[in-house]
């Protein structure tokens, strides 16, 4: 009997275990992302200022590269797959929804012109804060809600300091929440 219990201990604890690296694995795509659309954003800011005809080809460099290491990333998980639980399908549901409404504001920026990187904020606000509560980690909840905020000021403003609203965005939504959710999950691992 005793040994029993203690096998179902072990089963929780290996459980949580998986739970907590799957939070850590996840911080790993904020910070890639993060990183990626905030630098591209500097960079392209750089560029015009440079009067660089060719500013966007930062874009053409940057996406690419991110889609490219996510891949790796996913299939590197997914040797280590586990069973998903309810919640790895709600934040895949939850990212797919934010990527495809992301990809459609990506298609419609010659309509939307200025409006584009001030609404690409508001999905990101919208999936980070999603994913903050799910996870209860109000670092990334607390991102959000200044991602939101720094969206509307983006509206205002011109598109190449939208570009500096964009990556400051990216900053205070994905790159510092993905940093103390690395270090928070490695303390408790």
């Amino acid at each position: 009997m005793e040994n029993n219990n203690q096998q179902q201990l072990d089963l929780i604890l290996d459980m949580i275990h998986s739970a907590r690296q799957e939070f850590t694995d996840d911080s790993l795509i904020y910070l890639l992302w993060g990183w990626a659309v905030s630098l591209a954003a500097l960079a392209e800011f750089v560029l015009i200022k440079m009067n660089n005809q060719y500013h966007a080809i930062v874009w053409a460099i940057a996406i690419p590269l991110a889609i490219i290491a996510q891949i790796v990333i996913m299939y590197r998980s997914k040797k280590k797959e586990r069973v998903k639980s309810h919640l790895d399908r709600v934040f895949g549901y939850v990212w797919m929804a934010v990527g495809l409404c992301i990809g459609g504001v990506l298609f419609s920026a010659n309509i939307l012109q200025a409006g584009t990187y001030p609404v690409l904020m508001l999905l990101y606000a919208i999936g980070t804060f999603i994913s903050g509560g799910i996870m209860k980690f109000k670092p990334m909840m607390t991102g959000a809600a200044l991602c939101w905020a720094i969206a509307m000021a983006a509206f205002y403003v011109s598109f190449e300091y939208q570009l500096l609203l964009l990556s400051l965005s990216l900053v205070v939504a994905y790159i510092i929440p993905g940093h103390l959710l690395k270090i928070r999950n490695s303390k408790n691992v």
